[in-house]
């Protein structure tokens, strides 16, 4: 099953220098502004205002990182990168920046370079439950599942309520087949945050290899409940209905997420699976083959 990978951005912290000089003054007063439109995900309307508050201090280095994440959240990666640059290059301790442009090096597929970053952190984010489920989420994209397991474990017992570090432990394990583990974190994330729609998703598949199929189609109607058009999410709802004998029901929804998403091998296949139940082997091994050649 393809997993999708969970990114996690740091809050945005309200931060201003003492100014004594009328350009300082109104540069904070175009940093507020901008600060607000990047509240009310406004993220075109945030970078114009904080162009402005650079242009009345380029030196201004909270302006720079606030306008990388509006600039990530639009997904402008490069954008980012400079301003996350830019403000470290102003104050060398800037550690949110840090963070971010490990973010946004992530993004990129950039781990060894956002594990540079991580690691700059080690000390100042020492207690920050968050920032080891971001770490470990590198870790885990380089191979390190040991590494990987040992931050989930530290961000679990920094917080124990930390939804994303139970969801993201549970990829983990699910990802390594320990699905015993995998449904026991991802239990424990739905029961901490019910919205968290990946878990449940995972939970899904995880009941419907366990044929417990009723239950199966619970979870991942409460994950499309939150993402309607998901298509890992539409498959899996398919497969289900398949082994419900729903046939026509789970036929309709694969089919919709192989139109959002025909790179997925997992829904040819339980497209072949479909075919096989309605006895044409030709259209089945058809759909088998390219899910085989997909994955």
């Amino acid at each position: 099953m393809k997993i999708i990978k969970y990114l996690l951005i740091f809050n945005i912290s309200f931060f201003f220098v003492a100014c004594g000089t009328d350009k300082k003054e109104e540069s904070i007063k175009f940093f507020k502004r901008g600060n607000q439109k990047l509240k009310e995900k406004e993220y075109l309307d945030a970078i114009h205002w904080f162009d402005e508050s650079l242009k009345q201090n380029p030196k201004f280095a909270d302006s720079y990182n606030n306008r990388g994440l509006a600039y990530q959240k639009i997904e402008k990666i490069d954008e980012a990168l400079k301003d996350f640059d830019s403000a470290i290059e102003l104050d060398k301790k800037y550690w949110e920046a840090y963070f971010n442009r490990a973010e946004a090096l992530f993004v990129t597929g950039d781990f060894q370079n956002a594990m540079v970053d991580y690691d700059k952190l080690a000390v100042p984010f020492k207690d920050s439950s968050f920032y080891y489920v971001s770490r470990a989420d590198t870790k885990v994209q380089m191979g390190n599942t040991s590494g990987a397991t040992a931050d989930y474990e530290k961000a679990i017992l920094l917080n124990p309520k930390n939804a994303e570090a139970y969801t993201n432990q549970g990829y983990l394990y699910f990802e390594n087949k320990e699905y015993d583990l995998a449904k026991k974190s991802f239990q424990k994330a739905t029961a901490i945050d019910p919205k968290q729609d990946f878990a449940l998703n995972n939970l899904a598949f995880i009941l419907n290899q366990e044929n417990k199929y009723n239950e199966a189609l619970k979870m991942v109607n409460l994950a499309l409940k939150q993402q309607p058009a998901q298509p890992f999410y539409l498959n899996n709802k398919g497969l289900i209905l398949l082994n419900l004998e729903k046939l026509e029901e789970g036929k309709e929804l694969i089919e919709r997420s192989i139109r959002l998403n025909d790179k997925n091998g997992l829904a040819y296949q339980n497209l072949g699976l479909y075919y096989q139940k309605k006895g044409n082997n030709l259209k089945a091994q058809e759909n088998f083959d390219i899910g085989r050649k997909l994955e």
